[in-house]
């Protein structure tokens, strides 16, 4: 069951991106969302999530979230965590593979949401390569 949420939420994710679906995306996020590891950045919140994603469907910029190497690391009644790593594809071809960690919280209204994400590691895919 908590991994079949999880699934849910990424395959949900991905899709409001490759739909350029601002609203759906961002029903993905809590208002509380608190996201680490940002370079030049302390923390990241709704607002600064709900800009970039704009900016990025707005000026055709992201193409694609995919996702792969799920580890599940916390399940309790209200909270799921989890490492996964996350392959984001711009339009222009550059790909980039981040290893992070997800908290997700199932809110107030029942709506699974992430709450908090951890960025551990990034990096440019040279193009051609498997990843």
């Amino acid at each position: 069951m908590s991994q079949e949420l999880i699934l849910n939420w990424l395959k949900r994710v991905s899709e409001s991106v490759k739909n350029r679906d601002l609203d759906a995306h961002m029903a993905l996020v809590s208002k509380n969302v608190r996201v680490y590891g940002i370079p030049n950045r302390e923390t990241l919140g709704y607002r600064d999530w709900y800009q970039r994603r704009r900016n990025e469907f707005k000026n055709d910029r992201l193409a694609s979230l995919s996702y792969k190497n799920l580890s599940i690391r916390t399940i309790t009644l209200r909270r799921l965590g989890f490492s996964i790593t996350e392959l984001m594809q711009a339009t222009n071809g550059q790909q980039i593979k981040i290893d992070k960690d997800i908290m997700l919280e199932q809110e107030e209204d029942n709506q699974w949401r992430v709450v908090e994400e951890t960025i551990h590691q990034w990096h440019h895919i040279e193009s051609g390569s498997r990843q």
